[in-house]
């Protein structure tokens, strides 16, 4: 499919952009500087994060031969992608300019521009020239003599979108559509009745996702989530590092020494996203960070504090936990059987007993879970999430701790 536009001029639309095994990548760029105590400064280098989709197209007998001819003319030319991961239900329209829907959740993606629909129609590329509309609920009535008011003109907002064109489409969905250009070469592995054909697209930036992020509940200045981190396998690997430096000349002893006063930690943060809502939030938390540049408070779930109290627990905890003192760990997430979650600082620590802030005031049997809890952010700016079939997407993304 070939489009006209008036921003990027004629677009070559890929309709059939497998979901399966291809993935999509979002780069910010952070700098940070940290000093020599460990603590550090981060600044956002871009605002917007660029955006790369990579699939593989395979095609049979005349498929196959088409897929290589348009390549072969158009491989420098612009291509509008389907984002077909956000893609949304739509009521039935009947020539009508407007698609009556929740814009919230995909304002990121779902916007002015332009957009693929797919319905019983067929597909079309619509463009998307406003987002949502007031309508007249109540009509103004005037008196014909005074011309007094006797019944105010009373309106409603419906959230929506205005398309450029009247359509009719039953059955559908709608998706962004984004437009782009071939990073670098395409690669085709072609059989005898088969190819397959490998591209990496590359957004313009004039057609960037962009959103600031929904600010999550608050802990000291900093957003707090409750996500499971998931294991890779049957562990997660955490690694410590102490910033070590080496002097050793090789003909005698050696020196070492570290900047950090605090051993940093990095581990996977993996999440498994099974639904198109839970794809929607983890993609608003994702912006929200802005790659490596906003911390986020998160518990650690590993129960490396063995609880010993009975009964109801307000501001006290007795451990057995060894080294507790040299642990030099600060706060506590404390998770209820029914799915709450509360954050406490230690305010106090002798021998194996602790002191919280705030009470926690729960029965111990009423409990679930008591760990510690630290302040992290991401430990890289490029997120890519793979699509594996089904409506599920993985992604894996480091996290460093800063604060514990």
């Amino acid at each position: 499919m070939k489009i006209q536009t008036s921003q990027f001029g004629e677009v070559h639309v890929l309709t059939n952009c497998p979901l399966l095994n291809s993935t999509e990548r979002l780069e910010w760029m952070t700098e940070v500087h940290e000093s020599f105590s460990g603590s550090e400064e981060r600044y956002p280098l871009r605002d917007t994060p660029r955006q790369i989709l990579s699939f593989n197209y395979v095609q049979m007998r005349k498929e196959m031969g088409d897929m290589f001819h348009m390549l072969s003319a158009n491989l420098r030319g612009q291509w509008g992608i389907p984002l077909k991961q956000v893609k949304r239900v739509i009521p039935d329209v009947v020539d009508d300019d407007y698609i009556i829907l929740e814009t919230n959740s995909t304002i990121a993606d779902l916007r002015v521009g332009f957009a693929f629909i797919e319905s019983k129609e067929g597909g079309q590329v619509v463009e998307i020239i406003e987002r949502g509309r007031y309508i007249i609920i109540q009509e103004e009535i005037r008196n014909p003599e005074t011309d007094e008011v006797i019944q105010e003109l009373e309106t409603e907002y419906q959230d929506g979108f205005r398309l450029a064109t009247n359509i009719t489409v039953t059955n559908a969905v709608i998706m962004p559509l984004r437009i782009c250009i071939i990073d670098g070469d395409a690669s085709i592995n072609a059989g005898g009745f088969w190819s397959n054909a490998s591209m990496v697209f590359r957004v313009l930036a004039e057609d960037l996702p962009e959103h600031s992020g929904d600010i999550p509940d608050q802990y000291k200045d900093s957003d707090i989530y409750f996500k499971p981190l998931l294991l890779d396998g049957d562990s997660i690997e955490i690694s410590m590092s102490q910033h070590q430096n080496m002097v050793d000349n090789g003909i005698g002893g050696f020196q070492s020494f570290t900047h950090h006063t605090k051993v940093k930690q990095s581990k996977p943060f993996k999440s498994l996203i099974k639904s198109w809502d839970e794809f929607q939030e983890f993609r608003r938390f994702l912006f929200r960070r802005g790659g490596r540049y906003r911390p986020f408070w998160l518990p650690l779930y590993e129960r490396h504090l063995n609880i010993l109290n009975t009964g109801n627990i307000t501001t006290s905890l007795s451990t057995n936990t060894k080294y507790l003192l040299e642990a030099n760990r600060n706060y506590l997430a404390v998770k209820r059987k029914d799915g709450s979650w509360t954050a406490h600082q230690i305010t106090a620590k002798t021998g194996g007993s602790l002191t919280v802030s705030p009470a926690i005031n729960a029965q111990r049997n009423n409990i679930e879970n008591i760990c510690y809890m630290g302040l992290y952010r991401f430990d890289a700016d490029q997120i890519e999430f793979q699509f594996l079939g089904a409506g599920i997407s993985q992604v894996t993304i480091p996290i460093l701790e800063l604060e514990r």
